[in-house]
C-alpha cells in the first residue's frame, strides 16, 4: 500500500486551484469597476445638484428673484463651482406663459443642468417661476 499523493492528482489539484483562482480574479476586477462607475455616478449627480441649489439660493427673495437667471444655452451661472475633471452645460429657456406649466402673467424658465465626467452623466431639470 502507498501512501502520498500520486503526481497525476497533484497536478489535478493544482488545475483546480488555478481555474477557481482565475474565476475569483476576474470576479474581483468586475466588483472593483462597478465601483468605480457607482462614484462617478454619485459624483457627477452631486456636482449637478450643487449647480442647481447654488442657481436656487442665488436668486431666493430677498436678494432677487427666480427668473433673474439669464436665458439662454450654456449658461455661466454656475461657472465659480467649476470642479476639475467635470464638463458641465446649464442652459436656461424661457417658457411662454399660459401654457400647461406657466400660468397668464408668471414669468418661468426651464432649467437643464447637464454634469458628465467621462461617459457618465447626471441631468438635473427644474423651472423657477416669478408670480
Amino acid at each position: 500500500m502507498s501512501r502520498g499523493f500520486s503526481l497525476v492528482e497533484l497536478i489535478i489539484v493544482i488545475i483546480v486551484i488555478a481555474i477557481a483562482a482565475v474565476a475569483i480574479g476576474s470576479g474581483f476586477a468586475r466588483v472593483s469597476s462597478s465601483l468605480a462607475l457607482n462614484e462617478n455616478v454619485q459624483r457627477t449627480s452631486q456636482v449637478a445638484r450643487e449647480c442647481a441649489e447654488h442657481v436656487l439660493s442665488s436668486l431666493r427673495p430677498p436678494r432677487g428673484h427666480y427668473d433673474a437667471v439669464a436665458s439662454g444655452a450654456n449658461s455661466t451661472v454656475c461657472n465659480a463651482m467649476a470642479v476639475a475633471g467635470f464638463n458641465r452645460v446649464v442652459n436656461v429657456n424661457d417658457m411662454a406663459p399660459g401654457g400647461a406649466l406657466c400660468a397668464a402673467g408668471w414669468n418661468c424658465k426651464w432649467v437643464e443642468i447637464s454634469v458628465t465626467k467621462g461617459t457618465t452623466t447626471a441631468n438635473v431639470n427644474f423651472m423657477v417661476v416669478r408670480y
